[in-house]
């Protein structure tokens, strides 16, 4: 394998640094400052020619400005090609047309900005991953750099290189995926999103089959709903919604399918609210706290594969690629499961990649994948299929609890459990879609997107309540954390944040537009503090306003080795009573209902 080497550049009117730093810390630089320049251009080819680079968006601008350098352009016509590269949107095609001149080294690359979950900054996802020193850009980009200033901006360059370098790390099974997949298809994915690699395997099993693959060009005309003939209901409710949908007409606008009016009302059924949406269907409970009693059991049937099963199920396909697109997809997803039964896990990642990430590109029309129609016969066939399910565990006595895209959970007595089995058997049955079900001991939920739930001794969490991740921000994760303990295990909350020594935990992250600023000293655009007892609050540099959740802030932007002496622990501990309260518990008072036996009665709490 081919040595990895990141890469970072900075451009000024007077100052031109391409550094280059290999995983065990060995710096390779070259500079042009006014009329001096240093480094090894040899090596810098070299490293071109025989390694792979390792970039945050390289490919959108890195390799532009060190081929422009390595070519002997002026300093002063490298900004202008970088300014160009910065302030418009990304395309090499438009680049070619304004640089015909410019001719690209070749290089083989990693470009982390494809491989992250969601599009965002380096320096965004560096204060995810918890790096240590967080720094904006030190110098304004139309300033003139002196030596002083030189200097500065080349341990700035390293700082990002080294935030490069742990992303590289976090990401690396993910990018050994796509190493996997390349593998597979013979193809180049290292620095594409999953939704790209869903694109371009797709598109590569279509022309295998004599596809000619190209974009739809025509508008999208309004359209109806097709029924399949297994939707049926029984109550006058649901009958309702079906007669809705079937004489609905969605029509597109500026590219995305939109949910027609009349479809857009709450759905009452037992006691429940439920919305159908583009996206999915979602109950509309607020507060909930749902324990089964011992003569009960509570847990989720969740569709496996629900959207590829809805497509393959209904030979639903793009109608400018064909038939041809239903054989090609279906051939993937048998793939996929028999590498699954077969325990071939490099396989079966690879090729669920492909069929979950493609569903998304139905819906832009910047792909050739565009299909609105496609779309919305999937997601709409999903909810009604889900509401049927609904329908017959209510009609033997269970009590669907929530529901949300592609499964329920059911609260019911124990003596129910062969019969809602049957009801599952029978259900898959009429669908063809496979059902699983997972017991969970208790699920808090504040609404059906964000929630805390136990099962098996594991804990899932969503939304406001998931723990630090790559693909989300963070804020005072340790009251989350002091919150599942409370729950789980009975923890009191002032124990469990008393008792933290783990200063990232006490952390909040936010992207603050224009730039903030703290007691008058810039922070930049991403920033992160923790509550102090001799706290202030952060400011927006451009209108002043406070910046959200940041009263008694005082910056964090490089980690301390400790806890800080000055940490307001009542702030946290205040704060993780108020995230009890969101599911209805005062635990001030220790308000936790324990089960009395009586299916479906003194498990809800704050309804």
């Amino acid at each position: 394998m081919k040595k990895l080497v990141a890469l970072d550049c900075e451009v000024y009117r007077n100052f031109f640094l391409a550094l280059f730093k290999t995983e065990d810390g060995n710096l390779y630089e070259i500079s042009r400052h006014n009329d001096h320049c240093e480094g090894d251009i040899k090596a810098v080819k070299s490293i071109l020619k025989n390694d792979q680079l390792l970039t945050f968006n390289g490919l959108g601008y890195d390799i532009f400005v060190l081929s422009a350098y390595l070519r002997g352009w002026s300093l002063a016509r490298i900004k202008e090609l970088s300014d160009y590269l910065i302030n418009d949107n990304f395309a090499q095609w438009r680049v070619n047309q304004v640089y015909p001149d410019l001719v690209l080294f070749k290089n083989d690359q990693i470009d982390l900005m494809g491989v992250t979950p969601l599009q965002a900054s380096l320096k965004v996802y560096g204060s995810r991953i918890h790096y240590k020193r967080l720094q904006d850009l030190p110098i304004a980009p139309e300033s003139t750099i002196t030596e002083d200033a030189a200097m500065r901006l080349t341990r700035y360059c390293e700082n990002d290189l080294n935030v490069t370098w742990e992303i590289y790390r976090t990401l690396k099974p993910q990018i050994q995926l796509r190493r996997d997949m390349g593998a597979m298809y013979g193809m180049n994915l290292l620095s594409t999103s999953d939704a790209q690699i869903a694109e371009r395997v797709i598109r590569h099993e279509l022309n295998a089959a004599g596809v000619s693959v190209e974009k739809r060009d025509a508008e999208v005309e309004p359209f109806k709903y097709n029924v399949p003939d297994f939707i049926k209901f029984d109550t006058p409710e649901l009958q309702k919604v079906l007669d809705n949908v079937s004489k609905a007409t969605f029509v597109v606008e500026n590219g995305k399918p939109k949910l027609p009016k009349e479809l857009n009302e709450v759905i009452h059924f037992d006691g429940a609210k439920y919305k159908l949406g583009i996206g999915g269907l979602h109950s509309q409970e607020k507060k909930q706290v749902v324990i089964p009693g011992h003569d009960e059991l509570f847990g989720e049937y969740d569709v496996a594969s629900m959207y590829p099963s809805i497509i393959l199920g209904q030979n639903l396909y793009p109608k400018h690629l064909g038939e041809e697109f239903c054989d090609v997809y279906r051939e993937i997803f048998n793939q996929r499961l028999a590498a699954k039964r077969n325990g071939n896990k490099v396989v079966s990642d690879a090729l669920k990649l492909v069929l979950n990430s493609s569903y998304g590109k139905f819906g832009s029309q910047y792909s050739y994948l565009y299909s609105p129609e496609l779309l919305i016969q999937t997601t709409v066939t999903g909810q009604l299929a889900l509401l049927m399910l609904i329908e017959r565990m209510v009609a033997i006595g269970a009590k669907v609890m929530s529901a949300n895209t592609d499964g329920i959970n059911v609260l019911m007595s124990t003596t129910l459990f062969d019969r809602a089995n049957k009801i599952a058997a029978k259900w898959t049955e009429d669908t063809t879609y496979v059902l699983e079900w997972t017991p969970y001991e208790a699920v808090y939920a504040r609404d059906v997107n964000n929630y805390i739930a136990f099962s098996g001794g594991k804990t899932k969490t969503k939304g406001a309540y998931e723990l630090d991740s790559i693909r989300k921000g963070y804020s005072n994760l340790i009251c989350t954390k002091a919150v599942i303990a409370y729950l789980k295990d009975g923890v009191p909350i002032e124990q469990t944040i008393r008792d933290c020594d783990t200063v990232t935990d006490f952390l909040t992250m936010r992207t603050v537009k224009g730039g903030a600023l703290f007691r008058g000293n810039s922070l930049g655009k991403v920033v992160r503090w923790y509550v102090s007892t001799k706290g202030d609050y952060i400011t927006y540099s451009t209108n002043g306003n406070k910046v959200a959740g940041s009263v008694g802030a005082i910056p964090a932007m490089n980690l301390p080795f400790k806890l800080p002496d000055d940490l307001d622990y009542d702030f946290y501990i205040n704060r993780a009573y108020e995230l009890l309260e969101w599911f209805g518990i005062d635990a001030r008072s220790d308000d936790r209902k324990e089960s009395d036996g009586v299916c479906q009665e003194a498990r809800l709490v704050g309804i």
